[in-house]
């Protein structure tokens, strides 16, 4: 699991090598338009308000949600941990 915030905008990329990654940068100067349209590593991505991530985690499995500054869910799912 990786949380980062440098660009300003919210997205999901889709896993890579059993990786989830988010970029979680929506809360402050917010940069419109910067999401690549069709792109095969975006899973979901919302650059047009401001938004903000809940993350919990119960035993194994993580919940998350992103939402929008109005109370919009733009973003929801779950992860478990892989048990090696």
């Amino acid at each position: 699991m990786v949380f980062t915030g440098h660009e300003h905008f919210y997205e999901r990329i889709t896993p890579q090598h059993g990786i989830l990654y988010f970029i979680t940068g929506a809360a402050g100067k917010l940069s419109r338009g910067d999401i690549r349209e069709g792109s095969t590593l975006t899973a979901a991505g919302y650059d047009r308000d401001q938004s903000f991530m809940l993350v919990e985690i119960l035993d194994d499995v993580m919940y998350y949600a992103s939402v929008s500054r109005t109370g919009q869910v733009v973003d929801t799912g779950t992860w478990t941990r892989r048990l090696n």
